[in-house]
């Protein structure tokens, strides 16, 4: 369903993408997916090592819950498109509290900056669809359990200190982003 997907996107934008293009995409939107859950357990593995599971635990919920929810804004039938979202969902609610967790510090609270990832996701997802998923990704953010937290939770994140562990899935990669680094030789950047 993914494959049918990216050829008609690509169709749309007035693009033809080869079949080693089409794997490329769908590997990284993989990746992206097992990415999200990883850094999750990661999470939680790092929060339980320094007993501050309890003060991490609203986050963890919050993308869970989205997670196993099967009719969320992309139904979970779907394939790896109805996981997509859930991902993007995860990524750019622990990007918003990297962020913030980095205005406050200078350093970055997640061992790989999500930005340019969650950005080509975004636009695979499409609208109105993702702009749904960011709504609702600041409602958690300023919902209760994170609203009066989210200061005490990114202090915690931080004591973590998981930006000096490699990433649990793409390893050493740098700041740049992934997506850039596997996706920008087949020209998908240019005009997506």
């Amino acid at each position: 369903m993914l494959r049918r997907a990216l050829i008609h996107l690509a169709n749309v934008n007035r693009q033809v993408l080869t079949e080693l293009e089409v794997r490329k995409i769908i590997n990284f939107v993989s990746d992206y997916v097992e990415h999200a859950l990883a850094l999750m357990m990661m999470i939680e593995a790092a929060a339980a090592k320094i007993g501050a599971l309890q003060e991490v635990q609203p986050v963890l919920d919050a993308a869970e819950n989205y997670f196993l929810a099967p009719d969320d804004t992309i139904p979970d039938q779907l394939g790896l498109i109805g996981l997509m979202d859930d991902a993007y969902l995860i990524h750019s609610l622990l990007q918003a509290i990297s962020d913030d967790y980095k205005s406050q510090s200078g350093e970055s609270l997640l061992p790989l900056e999500a930005h340019e990832d969650n950005a080509f996701v975004r636009r695979l997802i499409g609208e109105p669809f993702a702009s749904i998923l960011d709504e609702q990704v600041s409602a958690t953010l300023a919902g209760p359990g994170l609203r009066e937290n989210i200061s005490q939770i990114v202090i915690f994140l931080g004591q973590m200190n998981l930006s000096s562990n490699p990433d649990p899935i793409w390893g050493a990669a740098d700041a740049a982003g992934t997506a850039d680094a596997r996706l920008a030789a087949i020209g998908i950047f240019r005009s997506w």
